[in-house]
């Protein structure tokens, strides 16, 4: 008796473990992915994770790591074919092993996978493609821009409608005559965390970044003048500027002792709102970024590793992590930019980020990542900042970048990036 109950009730469970089944086809699948240890991406990844094995049955292992040793860590373990990780969090920094990430058209066409990703953001450069195919899914979107003081425009009778850096430079002598005798300055920058420098060259540069051969290159005449520009924007900021960190210049704003910032809104946004962290709560906005060049884009990607054993269950998260309601949820809570123009879009959000949210999209709309290894970079960031302090002159920080990039090698994902966004030089 008890035997033939045993049986039934087994059977009886069968359409549910069949369902089961079916609900989650990658149950007991084992995967590892990374993130930089930012506290952002890494812990908005950690916030999902009970989750998403809840969901999926799907055990998943998070590692984060800062920046450099998550790049080295990538690199490593793609060229060696370790296969230690299945899903990467990068960006064009690791381009050297793009051969080596798994295409994901296959994934994105079977389910009708996309959604309203801004369209710029869901294109070659900033979304990761190698050879004509699909390898990264972006799941971040922080484009350089300016903010400014929208009570000290309007006490001077200012608009911040700029289209060019000329218009910008001429709103700050504009400012610089309204705010004399003050101590709020026209300008801040960050120009001690010399890695900054390039961002505002890039806005300034009308110019090819590789050759027509695909090596590392800059038409000259623009590039000097975009040098020289750059370098007098430092007349405009206050006194020390030349050593003033990211956090620093943060504060000089937030502490409404500038009434412009060149910077990522992104690490100033959650504090200018804070009353306890901001002086400047009610007045701010957010600016387009000036032209003719772009804005620079920071887009990560999360990549699957054509090593891992467990494609269908890395790409299972990758969908869990990167979508519409994560990446606004992620926006809100954490500050991340989304790459989503629904988060954009959201009623409550565009009353909440009024001040914020037009710039934001507009140069979102407009921004380009580089085709720069972390070398090329260096060189280039190197000379600029030497060029800020007046060590040395824009000729010789172009002849020294020149000369410098001659010893590197473009990777061939990032000629194919630099093609894509109009920056190699034509044939």
């Amino acid at each position: 008796m008890k035997r033939a109950l045993l049986f039934l009730f087994i059977i009886a469970l069968l359409p549910l473990g069949s369902a089961l089944a079916q609900d989650m086809p990658h149950a007991g699948a084992e995967i590892v992915a990374t993130y930089m240890q930012s506290g952002t991406y890494d812990i908005g990844a950690e916030n999902i994770e009970a989750a998403f094995e809840e969901a999926t049955g799907i055990e998943i292992e998070l590692v984060a790591s800062p920046w450099a040793v998550l790049n080295q860590n990538h690199i490593t373990d793609l060229t060696t074919g370790t296969g230690e990780f299945d899903v990467m969090s990068g960006e064009f920094w690791i381009a050297s092993v793009w051969d080596k990430m798994l295409p994901l058209e296959e994934f994105v066409e079977r389910d009708e996978y996309g959604g309203d990703f801004i369209p710029t953001i869901w294109q070659p450069g900033p979304s990761g493609h190698y050879d004509g195919k699909r390898i990264g899914i972006p799941y971040s979107a922080d484009a350089y821009g300016i903010v400014y003081r929208t009570d000290i425009f309007e006490e001077a009778g200012l608009s911040a409608d700029w289209e060019t850096w000329d218009d910008y430079i001429a709103t700050l002598d504009a400012l610089a005559m309204h705010l004399e005798g003050t101590d709020i300055a026209p300008s801040v920058f960050s120009w001690g965390a010399s890695e900054q420098t390039p961002m505002i060259f890039l806005g300034m540069y009308d110019g090819y970044l590789v050759d027509a051969d695909g090596n590392y290159a800059l038409d000259e005449a623009p590039a000097l003048d975009s040098l020289n520009k750059m370098a007098s924007l430092l007349d405009y900021n206050p006194e020390g500027a030349a050593g003033l960190s990211i956090d620093e210049a943060n504060s000089v704003f937030l502490t409404g002792n500038a009434a412009t910032m060149i910077c990522w809104v992104s690490f100033m946004r959650a504090a200018a709102q804070n009353p306890d962290s901001s002086l400047i709560v009610d007045n701010w906005a957010v600016a387009s970024f000036p032209g003719p060049g772009f804005p620079f884009i920071s887009a990560w990607n999360l990549f699957i590793s054509e090593y891992s054993e467990e494609p269908d269950a890395a790409w299972e998260w990758v969908k869990f992590y990167i979508n519409s309601e994560q990446a606004t949820q992620r926006f809100v809570e954490l500050g991340v930019g989304s790459p989503y123009l629904s988060t954009y879009e959201d009623p409550e959000l565009m009353e909440r980020y009024s001040h914020d949210f037009p710039g934001m999209v507009d140069n979102l709309s407009r921004a380009q990542s580089v085709p720069w290894v972390f070398e090329a970079f260096e060189i280039f960031f190197r000379n600029t900042s030497e060029l800020v302090i007046g060590s040395i002159s824009a000729e010789e920080a172009l002849a020294n970048t020149l000369s410098g990039w001659s010893e590197v090698t473009v990777p061939p994902a990032l000629v194919q990036s630099a093609a894509a966004q109009g920056q190699q030089q034509d044939m």
